[in-house]
């Protein structure tokens, strides 16, 4: 299982760094890396969002209703609390403590999850685990990131504008029509995957070129949001499971889900919206080297 967990890992690294190999060589500057971004956030993540959440059946979507609240509430509890925390304890800026927060409730379960979760799990429990963890990600907590982000409008601006957005209206849709009952046709699933399968690959590269635009930092924020991310918010959610008597099960799925390092999303619109970039980047890389030992510890603690 640690041999799986490894090679579910290695990809994200290995990505990153050969982004950060074509910078060094010149082959793609700073602006290549907004380029990319623009690309996936406008066509290639819609597309594969979309795809995602309608060929989830809708009997997989309400069939596990405590898997879903644990996730729902651990996730966006967790969003809520570190977002008042860094603006109101740490004094940072909104935009900041918005991607700070992002960073530690949103575990990468599409990419690092769907490799490690099946092996783990089986096919049908972790479908059921990737599905919901991408519907509140992608339905709840990425339209207040967005409107969050887009602050120099007002309130009623920013709402329309959020829900304008490629990705926003293509989660929504695809929700609507999951849960309507009208499941997406095999023929398809072709033409969403051909663009929005490599989403997640040239996010990441593109974190790579960043990191060597903006260097690979290590400070206190980064740390606190690394170890928050990592250890903390998995074992808080841990505890409050045994206090409550939920399934050793149930722990064992929720708790290695929230333990997987951190998405591609925050740093994505840190680069898109130009807040920190080298910050939200750098808490990726971290995140996901330091998951080889944490992990591996949740993994066999829970065992």
């Amino acid at each position: 299982m640690l041999k799986t967990l490894i090679f579910a890992l290695l990809p994200i690294i290995v990505t990153i760094a050969l982004g950060y190999f074509a910078a060094a060589q010149n082959f793609f500057d700073d602006h290549d890396s907004q380029v990319f971004v623009r690309l996936v956030m406008n066509f290639m993540l819609p597309l594969s969002v979309f795809s995602g959440i309608w060929s989830t059946p809708r009997k997989i979507i309400i069939k596990d209703i405590p898997l879903g609240v644990w996730l729902l509430c651990s996730m966006v509890g967790c969003y809520i609390i570190f977002l008042i925390m860094n603006r109101y304890l740490f004094h940072t800026s909104l935009h900041i403590a918005t991607l700070r927060a992002m960073s530690v409730a949103d575990p990468s379960v599409p990419f690092i999850g769907s490799a490690i979760l099946p092996l783990i799990f089986g096919a049908s429990q972790s479908a059921i685990t990737i599905g919901v963890c991408t519907l509140i990600i992608n339905i709840l907590i990425l339209p207040t990131v967005f409107a969050t982000l887009s602050s120099d409008a007002s309130l009623g601006s920013r709402l329309l504008g959020t829900l304008k957005k490629p990705l926003v209206a293509a989660a929504l849709l695809g929700f609507i029509l999951a849960l309507l009952g009208w499941q997406m046709p095999e023929e398809l699933s072709g033409s969403f995957e051909l663009l929005g399968k490599g989403a997640g690959g040239l996010a990441i590269f593109a974190t790579g070129i960043v990191l060597f635009t903006r260097k690979i930092l290590v400070n206190k924020a980064i740390v606190g949001t690394v170890f928050s991310k990592n250890i903390l918010f998995p074992l808080v959610v841990w505890a409050i499971m045994l206090a409550l008597g939920a399934t050793s099960e149930l722990q064992r799925l929720v708790v290695l889900t929230l333990a997987i390092p951190t998405a591609t999303m925050p740093t994505t619109l840190a680069i898109q919206f130009n807040v920190n970039e080298s910050e939200l980047a750098s808490t990726q890389f971290w995140s996901t080297v330091c998951s080889f030992v944490t992990l591996a510890v949740f993994l066999l603690a829970l065992s």
